[in-house]
Formats: C-alpha cells, structure tokens, sequence
C-alpha cells in the first residue's frame, strides 16, 4: 500500500512540474508575442482604413476608364 502512495505521490510530482513549465512557457513565450501580433493587427487595421478610400477612388478610375462600369468598394462585406 505505501508503495502506490509513493508511486502515486511521484506522479503526482511530475505532473505538477510539467504543469509549472507550461505556465512558464505560457507567460515567459505566448504572452508576450499574442500582445506583439495584436499590436501587428492594428497597425494594420490603422493603414488599411487609411488607404481604402483613396484606393477605392482609384481602381473605380482605372475601371471606368477601361470602359467597365462596375463599382468597387473596399467596404467590409458581409458573406452568408
């Protein structure tokens, strides 16, 4: 009986020091580089709302002047 209670005690001991290296890993690697792709994606977002507009107005002179009458819009579109 003491044997599994040791067995089980030692188990229980290399679970707890994987679980601590996960949550090492996970605030020393995974926090810092999510917040560095956040900061990614809004700068991105940033340029992208500041380039649409002047972007749009060119591609629908460009298309207009190619003798296609159809519309572009750089607006986020909504699919089913």
């Amino acid at each position: 009986m003491n044997e599994k209670i040791k067995l089980l005690e030692d188990k229980i001991d290399n679970i707890e020091k994987k679980l601590d290296e996960l949550l090492n890993l996970i605030k020393e690697e995974v926090c810092p580089n999510t917040n560095k792709m956040s900061s990614h994606i809004d700068f991105i977002e940033t340029v992208y709302d500041n380039v649409k507009n002047p972007l749009g107005y060119f591609v629908n002179k460009l298309s207009y002047f190619k003798g296609n009458e159809q519309n572009y819009s750089l607006e986020d579109k909504k699919f089913n």
